[in-house]
């Protein structure tokens, strides 16, 4: 792994939106009529792959942690990040700790000790475990795959921001069980000079666009939810 060690808030806020309507270019055609003073632009084709890794007691991602092999515009590249468990609107940009570009045999295990101390350096408190021991341990558990069509949305005032229209593909790597879903990504600056730009690119959505339901997920919270649904528990009434 090329060593590129570097510790920053995500400086983009995304929020999903899973499709109702298989006719995406209707709601295309509808944010950008209605964008105002910004313009959708198509910048072509993407695809993209994540495979996030895990102890088998789920360790890392029960603390909030990701760790993850990234595939992303013909590179290749590790990163642990640590995600907000606030609800809705309280939540925090992630933290993350990109660990340089690597090659494709390589694993977590090949750099145990750069890891655990890209972990440590997430936290405040001191950790008790060991965690290169952890992290030698890891093996790949969830990969997420995702391709589509990017529109950038430009305005005057220097503003630049994304719509991903995308199929992604969630998999449990251990069962072999995969759940698709298509849906559409906006990816916003988080500069507070922009923020009033977002909450109107955001209510345009909200207004015209009733078919894209939203919610502010990581998608490995998505993979979550769908691969391993927590099962519904039924009371049962007490008789008479």
């Amino acid at each position: 792994m090329k060593s590129r060690e570097t510790l920053e808030n995500e400086k983009r806020k995304k929020i999903h939106y899973l499709l109702l309507d298989s006719n995406f270019s209707k709601t295309r055609n509808k944010i950008n009529k209605n964008l105002g003073y910004h313009r959708l632009v198509f910048d072509g084709k993407f695809k993209g792959l994540e495979i996030i890794y895990d102890v088998p007691s789920n360790l890392l991602s029960n603390a909030g942690l990701i760790l993850s092999k990234q595939y992303e515009d013909g590179r290749i590249f590790f990163k642990v990040r640590k995600i907000s468990k606030l609800p809705g609107g309280y939540k925090r940009p992630s933290q993350k700790f990109n660990l340089g570009e690597s090659e494709e045999a390589e694993s977590p295990k090949d750099f145990p000790m750069q890891i655990a101390n890209a972990i440590s350096n997430l936290y405040a408190n001191v950790f008790t475990i060991d965690l290169v021991s952890v992290v030698r341990q890891t093996e790949p558990k969830i990969e997420i795959a995702v391709k589509g069509d990017r529109y950038k949305i430009v305005g005057g005032t220097g503003y630049r921001a994304e719509l991903l229209y995308e199929t992604a593909t969630y998999k449990d790597v251990k069962t072999n069980k995969k759940v698709k879903r298509v849906g559409v990504t906006l990816i916003m600056p988080t500069e507070p000079r922009y923020e009033k730009e977002n909450q109107t690119i955001m209510k345009t959505i909200d207004h015209y666009c009733k078919e894209l339901v939203g919610y502010e997920q990581s998608r490995f919270e998505i993979a979550q939810r769908l691969l391993y649904p927590e099962p519904i528990v039924v009371e049962k009434k007490e008789e008479e």
